[in-house]
């Protein structure tokens, strides 16, 4: 677009800038003069620990040991001066030194971060289990890519912005290389409260204005789920669509889930088949799928009250037996304790966290507890191999046997929720269109919240030959939950006998108040070959298009990503874009599939020989070689030049 929209775009795009840019970030230590005790606990909590530079005070590993052997190959350890260096030969097949830069990690694991000529803050493969007091390889977590091509993790490319605050990745594409800075440690106040510069001005000045400063976000005060977001801007598997967020803002303006169905599967997956959480750092999402959160608007500072002292060792309610939490709202059940557990009141089985809360979520060399408060479901561990409470404490017994104490105690209406999803989502990942009724329904269903909701939506886009689901996704595109309208935007996939009505859809949706909402619509419209739309539907798929640049920018040390960044650029028409991205793609990973989408790049560029080049370079094991045949046939018969 030229002329005055793109001069409107711009505007709108540096407005935007320039809110989040007015914010005053100062820093922990600002906030240290005035409130001491509070600093001195943080100080001494998890959140402030994350990562911190290596100091004797702060490396819990045995470097005493000096020699290791893990998955074998060989390390050496050593500390000189007060200073770190571990010894490996997996980066360039040569022993080399490396100086400990920072620490990740101090209560059960610690990880040891090194940075490279090329500003890569990477993992060192020798990680400490604190609790055992043993060494072991980074990889016995997890894959950091779960591929088996990669020897090392990025940190500051693969766990940006919650192990430190106000972080700049500072990835110049150009020369592959990083300068990444962040202004605190850990997670400082203002993750959690909101840029402070405006309240220590009112408090720092001679005269301080009348009445209290109200800028700085206190949790308790915002509703259950703009209380949620803020914990869950970290404790959330997600998707960055743009950076900047806030506490007390919209979660879904930043950050898309990767939902269940949305997960590409791995060794590990993130989510138990029916869409609870099975990997750490996910505990805003088992939140967000309890009841306690959908009907009682429960936030996490509900139960986590001490919220500057986050281990839960320290914090009494958060007692196994304590069940006060709990008996708040669940007044009956606490008042006639065993007639609701059916076991002993002294005993693990009338503890309410040991049977709604059950160690069922992997962290790191740990099981820890799903926070989706939910029942006990024997029929999805015999369906689906989904773990249950009782059979976390009664071992010897198997599902059946639990299953029959469920229906003897309590029915069989409280677990119906969690296998309808089970069986609904297990069929639809294995393509069974029997799932689409089943999803239809889940969609329907309110009560059923949005995380699950949105599942459904993204498992119904597997079977878009089915007419139910275009019905389906036009009605979740106007939901009253932004995270179903955001998933319907971007999976929506229509028929040809549909397409028109999906582009006054999409184009709709591109003035939904929600960014990725926004995006996901823009990026559909792309998909389905809408490359401009007239006056203010233009104006705004513009600018949904720009926030995806900004986001394809920011992951522009992605292979990945940018392959992705290119094909849409190409749907748009902006080759020049294109180039940028795929060539970055191939310079990041000279093994992404990323040569056919070049190679019709140069064609749109209007450089076929170049296309040609690339084109040849394509073998007959590459998934994209037929394509790329029958393009470097049509090359050579417009051109009419021999192959």
């Amino acid at each position: 677009m030229a002329g005055r929209g793109a001069l409107l775009i711009w505007i709108a795009v540096m407005s935007a800038h320039a809110a989040t840019s007015a914010a005053v970030y100062t820093g922990a230590a600002a906030c240290a003069k005035c409130h001491a005790e509070i600093h001195a606990r943080w100080s001494q909590s998890r959140h402030s620990k994350m990562v911190q530079p290596a100091t004797g005070a702060s490396v819990k590993g045995d470097f005493t040991r000096r020699k290791l052997e893990l998955r074998g190959a060989p390390y050496s350890l050593a500390e000189r001066d007060g200073v770190y260096y571990i010894t490996e030969s997996t980066l360039t097949g040569k022993p080399q030194e490396h100086r400990v830069d920072y620490t990740l990690g101090n209560r059960r694991i610690q990880h040891y971060l090194t940075t490279l000529a090329t500003g890569r803050v990477i993992v060192l493969a020798p990680s400490w289990d604190v609790l055992r007091k043993q060494w072991f390889h980074n990889f016995d977590i997890a894959d950091p890519d779960e591929t088996s091509e990669v020897v090392v993790q990025v940190w500051n490319k693969n766990c940006f912005s919650c192990h430190v605050s106000r972080q700049e990745k500072g990835y110049d594409n150009a020369t592959n290389q990083y300068q990444t800075s962040w202004q605190d440690f850990g997670t400082n106040c203002e993750r959690c409260h909101g840029p402070g510069g405006e309240h220590v001005a009112h408090y720092s000045a001679a005269a301080p204005p009348k009445g209290p400063a109200r800028d700085i976000v206190l949790q308790t005060r915002l509703d259950g789920a703009r209380n949620s977001m803020v914990c869950a801007q970290c404790h959330s598997f997600r998707d960055i669509y743009a950076l900047g967020y806030r506490a007390g803002e919209n979660y879904y303006d930043y950050f898309l889930p990767i939902l269940e169905a949305t997960q590409p599967v791995d060794r590990d997956p993130a989510y138990w088949p029916d869409g609870r959480t099975r990997r750490f750092s996910n505990d805003a999402f088992g939140l967000w799928q309890s009841e306690c959160y959908l009907k009682g608007g429960l936030a996490c500072t509900a139960c986590h009250t001490a919220a500057h002292e986050t281990e839960i060792e320290r914090n009494p309610q958060l007692r196994p037996d304590a069940g006060v939490l709990c008996t708040r709202c669940h007044e009956g059940e606490g008042k006639d304790l065993t007639r609701h557990t059916h076991h002993a009141a002294a005993s693990v089985g009338s503890s309410c966290v040991e049977c709604h809360m059950p160690r069922t979520v992997r962290s790191i060399k740990a099981e820890i507890r799903d926070h989706s408060m939910s029942v006990p479901a024997p029929e999805n561990t015999i369906r689906h191999g989904i773990p249950n409470a009782c059979n976390l404490c009664h071992k010897d017994r198997d599902a059946a046997w639990s299953l029959d104490k469920m229906k003897a105690w309590y029915g069989d209406a409280s677990r119906q929720k969690w296998i309808r999803r089970a069986d609904a989502f297990a069929a639809a990942g294995k393509g069974d269109a029997a799932a689409v009724p089943k999803l239809i329904g889940i969609l329907g269903m309110a009560s059923e919240g949005p995380l699950a909701r949105a599942n459904a939506v993204a498992h119904l886009a597997r079977f878009t030959g089915d007419a139910r689901v275009f019905a389906a996704m036009r009605q979740a595109l106007t939901d009253d939950q932004p995270l179903v309208r955001a998933v319907a935007a971007l999976r929506m996939a229509p028929g040809a006998a549909d397409k028109a009505a999906a582009v006054t859809l999409l184009a709709a949706a591109l003035g939904d108040p929600v960014t990725t909402v926004r995006v996901g619509a823009a990026v559909s419209l792309v998909s389905l070959g809408v490359k401009q739309l007239p006056g203010a539907d233009g104006l705004r798929f513009e600018q949904a298009i720009a926030i995806y640049r900004a986001r394809a920018e920011f992951n522009s040390d992605d292979a990945q990503q940018q392959m992705g960044a290119g094909r849409f650029y190409l749907l748009t028409g902006d080759p020049a874009s294109a180039l940028t991205a795929l060539q970055a793609s191939l310079r990041i990973d000279p093994m992404a599939p990323a040569r056919y989408l070049l190679a019709a790049a140069y064609v749109q560029q209007g450089e076929v020989s170049k296309a040609r080049d690339v084109l040849l370079t394509i073998t007959a094991e590459d998934a994209d070689y037929a394509k790329a045949q029958r393009l470097l046939k049509a090359i050579e018969a417009q051109s009419g030049a021999p192959r």
